[in-house]
């Protein structure tokens, strides 16, 4: 589903399940983009700038993703990018009743191949923003809905970031012991705020997805003090 089409970039919505260009699922964003636009957007056959995709969403994963439409566009992006002047938030349900206030987690990532990311003195600088927005409680098990924004983009980074703090993702299996979330990561990027080519900046928002909604109300509150609406 495309939620903003400008002359020169998009910003596309991606449902989980659906893979931006790897080729590794059936469902590819890429093979979507290049069947609706055809010839006129070149760089979505180049593989060399990632089929002009600025950034990627894990399979189990959904939300919002910018793709450039021209090579122009592609690099006045990976400047906005590079130069942090681009908003990336998530919103994720993890394991364990995170702390209210907001912190940062800076740790090194380091991976290969399809390996699990590791978070530690080795590999990549990486820095993650959090604040938990509500606890709740599943049964027995304590959960926190968590806010972020990434200043780095790393494979996994949210991922491995959140195990690495001792709070992984909701259904996320490869990175904990984890039977919830029937093998869905409760990931969603809801915002997604940058520049066009003329300077006028545009905040895209995408609310969540019937399952994880559908999640969501299966869950209930820790106490009536414990959630409040995020900004």
């Amino acid at each position: 589903k495309l939620e903003l089409d400008l002359p020169d970039r998009l910003v596309l919505l991606k449902p989980a399940g659906w893979e931006v260009h790897d080729q590794n699922a059936e469902l590819q964003l890429v093979s979507f983009l290049q069947d609706r636009l055809g010839n006129a957007a070149p760089i979505l056959y180049d593989e060399m700038v990632g089929y002009g995709f600025l950034h990627r969403l894990d399979v189990p994963s959904s939300g919002l993703v910018l793709v450039a439409k021209s090579y122009e566009a592609y690099l006045d992006l990976q400047i906005q990018l590079r130069s942090r002047q681009m908003t990336r938030d998530y919103i994720v349900l993890c394991h364990g009743w995170m702390a209210r206030s907001r912190s940062e987690v800076n740790a090194n990532l380091y991976w290969r191949g399809s390996s699990p990311t590791s978070a530690g003195s080795q590999g990549k600088p990486s820095r993650t923003q959090m604040e938990a927005a509500a606890h709740a409680m599943l049964g027995a098990a304590a959960l926190s809905l968590v806010l972020i924004r990434i200043l780095t983009g790393r494979q996994h980074q949210i991922r491995s970031h959140s195990s690495h703090i001792g709070h992984p993702l909701v259904g996320d299996g490869k990175y904990a012991a984890d039977r919830l979330g029937g093998g869905r990561h409760f990931l969603h990027r809801y915002r997604l705020g940058f520049c066009d080519s003329a300077g006028g900046r545009h905040v895209v928002t995408s609310p969540f997805s019937d399952d994880l909604a559908e999640s969501l109300r299966s869950v209930g509150a820790k106490n009536p003090d414990s959630a409040r609406a995020p900004d």
